[in-house]
């Protein structure tokens, strides 16, 4: 029976383990290319017909709208029909609530709603009912007229626009009007945002500041929450700035801000593009607000570091250091019994040579 010789035996040794390295690396690297190329697939919807939009989509926003108590704003908004048929078009004024996501408007048609920030019961629109030809767009007049009693802050509403099946009144007429079957699919909206001046408290904070603890490769995902508990609506400025271990700043990004109401949280989310790191690093989010120039900041810590390739490299790494000393021992006692032989062949000679 034939036994491979030590040679090939560690030959055959060092080439499967490095085989099995070159797997474990390209395994890596598979997954960090899948991670930066793979996009999200949505899932498919049904697209409907949009006929109407509503312009501008937020007015007030910027702070254009400030009165003190007591004063009438007058603005404008205007409403477009997309469809190719003429549509006879109902607007009304309403007050709204933020629905479970905590960004997008739901009208509230209760009149008898009153809370801190409504702003519908101070609003006149004309017309609010009117008749719009395929691709024309109407002007609505809108009247604001903040009460003396008014408290200072931010106060909201929408002004909606939806078709209805009743025609234009004429002068002198009243309209009874009803909604088309469609018009709940196609009602379209623009949100107001007043001002009142006086005593305004500015106050939000950053929450729930999120990133995992132990990442291997990136993009390193983030979340966190602003928490806004002023009396007027925010719209933050937000930068995101990653430091490593030594405290020297290694990346620094712009977070879109959006608006946030009054006593409501809003959730932001993203994803540091960095793709390596070894080592623990510290991310601060900085947010500005307020029209004193407020700041908040929350900051957390977190493990960049390819464990899987560490730890490779490393089983790697002791695999050889032991077939190294293998070897070594090897190659020591061979050559210590070639010494002795060599020593018991001498002793030979030197016994014939002396008879």
């Amino acid at each position: 029976m034939h036994c491979p010789t030590p040679k090939r035996t560690l030959r055959s040794i060092i080439t499967t383990f490095l085989f099995l390295f070159s797997v474990v690396v390209s395994f890596s690297f598979v997954k960090v290319v899948l991670a930066q190329t793979e996009t999200p697939v949505e899932p498919a919807t049904t697209t409907s017909q949009t006929t109407l939009t509503a312009i501008p989509p937020r007015l007030g926003d910027d702070g254009s709208l400030t009165a003190s108590p007591g004063e009438v704003l007058q603005d404008t908004v205007r409403v477009r029909n997309t469809s190719d048929k003429p549509l006879t078009i109902l607007s009304s004024v309403h007050d709204f609530v933020l629905d479970v996501d905590g960004s997008t408007p739901i009208a509230v048609t209760d009149q008898n709603l009153s809370n801190r920030w409504s702003l519908a019961s101070w609003i006149t629109i004309a017309p609010n009912l009117q008749t719009i030809q395929p691709n024309e767009t109407k002007i609505i007049s809108v009247i604001i007229a903040v009460p003396d009693d008014a408290l200072p802050g931010g106060h909201y509403a929408m002004i909606t626009h939806q078709p209805s099946t009743e025609a234009v009144p004429k002068d002198g007429e009243t309209a009874d009007t009803k909604l088309s079957a469609t018009g709940i699919s196609q009602r379209v909206g623009t949100l107001l945002y007043v001002n009142v001046k006086g005593a305004i408290n500015e106050s939000a904070f950053v929450r729930s500041f999120n990133i995992p603890k132990l990442t291997e490769y990136g993009p390193v995902p983030y979340s966190f929450t602003i928490e806004n508990q002023s009396d007027i609506h925010i719209q933050p400025g937000l930068m995101l700035e990653f430091r490593d271990m030594l405290g020297r700043k290694v990346d620094q990004v712009a977070i879109e801000s959006k608006n946030i109401f009054p006593l409501t949280e809003r959730r932001f989310e993203g994803s540091w593009e960095k793709v390596w790191g070894t080592g623990r690093y510290t991310a601060t989010v900085t947010m500005n607000y307020g029209s004193q120039g407020a700041i908040a900041i929350a900051k957390t810590s977190f493990w960049l570091f390819p464990f899987t390739l560490v730890v490779a490299a490393l089983l790697t790494l002791l695999v050889l250091l032991a077939m190294f000393i293998a070897v070594r021992r090897h190659l020591i006692h061979r050559k210590t019994d070639q010494s002795a032989k060599i020593k018991e062949l001498e002793e030979k000679l030197s016994r014939l040579e002396s008879k």
